[in-house]
């Protein structure tokens, strides 16, 4: 009696649990629509949703928000590339025990960056530049191929295993 209780409160909090995953995944998926939704093309804001003030602070005087032409085209911009970051990161740490796990670091420390330049306002600086981008992943590459041949047990023990047999 007791052991059927305890399996239903057990089953209970899978079922929540699952729930919970697959509610977190339909959002996730919509990130890139949300502009569709909270806002107006070409009037702003839907009347349904709250105004906090944000788009206000966001926007300079020329009716630019953070550089982009409307906020509703920084929300698309700014959301499709969190869904990317969401993405990159998920195989990250989805991939634990992988080979390739610390090199998913690339694709996700640019992710990060591009939105840290969206969010900061540097797309016409520097930092935006391609020469600029190309250089972070050139060098993380090669930071992160050198941690890896250094310091992977699984690489040295195979390669050691490897040396040791055709010396035998």
């Amino acid at each position: 009696m007791i052991y059927m209780e305890l399996t239903k409160t057990k089953s209970r909090k899978k079922i929540l649990e699952n729930l919970f995953k697959a509610v977190a995944i339909i959002l996730l998926s919509s990130l890139p629509y949300i502009h569709d939704v909270i806002t107006i093309k070409g009037e702003g804001l839907n009347t349904w949703v709250p105004d906090f003030g944000i788009r206000d602070l966001l926007t300079d005087a020329k009716g630019k928000t953070l550089g982009f032409s409307s906020y509703r085209v920084f929300i698309y911009t700014l959301f499709i590339h969190v869904f990317a970051h969401i993405g990159w990161a998920g195989w990250f740490f989805d991939a634990k025990g992988k080979l390739y796990r610390p090199f998913l670091l690339i694709p996700v420390a640019l992710s990060f960056y591009q939105i840290g330049i969206i969010v900061s306002n540097s797309r016409s600086t520097s930092f935006n530049e391609p020469n600029v981008k190309i250089s972070i992943t050139i060098l993380l590459s090669i930071l992160l191929a050198v941690n890896f041949f250094l310091n992977n047990k699984v690489f040295k023990t195979n390669t050691n295993q490897t040396i040791t047999q055709e010396k035998g």
